[in-house]
């Protein structure tokens, strides 16, 4: 989705830079560690990062009911909704770790820089399902523009 600022800054013919995510193939488990590698590619100026902070975010679905109940899928399959009605899914998303990286860097216009971070993911976290996904969003520190953010999808086995 583009935004206000982005099609403003496309109609004068400045463009800032963006973010491209990528995580290891395959899966990673909790309590393990993923590597992050993040692409910086400069706009029509110099851009100067000063860090970028790396989300891991993680969305659980639940169902609602007409009367405003929350139930889980489980909930929602068994006996518990027999009596509910209809149900709205919804998604209920929660960082689970976050962490600032400290860069220093400055992208000249047109060029990319490649970095790549090792994040801890905690013991705590779910593991993927068709009820549970998780997204590692990686926004960046940029001075004099607004910072551009990307992501990937990750799959915690």
């Amino acid at each position: 989705m583009v935004g206000f600022s982005e099609k403003m800054r496309d109609s004068l013919g400045a463009t800032g830079a963006t973010i491209a995510v990528a995580v290891d193939g395959g899966s990673v488990h909790p309590a393990g560690a993923l590597d992050v590698k993040i692409t910086v590619t400069g706009g029509t100026k110099p851009a100067a990062v000063d860090a970028v902070v790396v989300r891991l975010v993680e969305a659980v679905r639940h169902w609602t009911t007409g009367d405003g109940v929350n139930l889980s899928d489980d909930e929602a399959e068994g006996g518990a909704r027999r009596d509910r009605g209809p149900l709205s899914a919804a998604w209920t998303r929660r960082i689970v770790h976050e962490e600032r990286f400290e860069l220093g860097i400055t992208v000249d216009a047109g060029d990319a820089h490649v970095a790549t971070v090792q994040i801890g993911l905690p013991g705590s976290c779910a593991t993927s399902s068709a009820s549970c996904n998780h997204t590692v969003v990686v926004q960046a520190d940029i001075k004099g523009q607004i910072d551009p953010t990307g992501q990937a999808k990750l799959v915690v086995a």
